[in-house]
């Protein structure tokens, strides 16, 4: 090395600080995870396995017969007013009445909500509700005649 500079000891109380200045950065980083963690979704799906696991089988075959019906639904939100279209593959309206959206976030149950929708014409149902962008899952369920309670998972995704 040349020039007048001064070489500088690394003492222990350099290295404490080191320590100190790692982790700190390391709890903080922690501290930080376990805030976001605890204040978002819980993770929770439901809230007795053993109940879902002794009820799986009848579920599963509801959603099969609520499948195999030529019931298609088309969820959409239109200056606040959340609207509904249940049609078949060709197009006709299926008429059905007690219609209900339930919707939520997929991360977060802190939106979750259900509504009745009215129907405004044959297979087309309303109600005024408004949604705050991002995406939005959850369950369309009616009943229809001749089938009794059909349900169908739907997702909505706003811009």
């Amino acid at each position: 090395m040349t020039g007048n500079g001064t070489m500088r000891e690394f003492t222990g109380k350099h290295m404490l600080a080191i320590m100190i200045a790692f982790f700190g950065v390391v709890f903080a980083v922690n501290f930080t995870m376990v805030y976001f963690s605890r204040h978002s979704w819980t993770g929770l799906v439901v809230e007795n396995s053993y109940v879902a696991s002794q009820e799986f089988n009848e579920k599963t075959a509801a959603m099969e017969a609520d499948a195999a019906l030529d019931v298609h639904p088309s969820l959409t939100l239109e200056q606040g007013v959340l609207k509904l279209s249940l049609h078949t593959k060709a197009g006709d309206a299926v008429p059905a009445t007690a219609v209900k959206v339930s919707l939520g976030r997929p991360s977060d149950d802190g939106e979750d909500f259900t509504v009745e929708l009215a129907a405004t014409t044959p297979g087309h149902f309303e109600v005024p509700h408004d949604l705050a962008k991002g995406q939005w899952t959850g369950t369309v369920s009616a009943d229809l005649a001749g089938h009794g309670t059909w349900s169908r998972p739907i997702r909505i995704v706003l811009k």
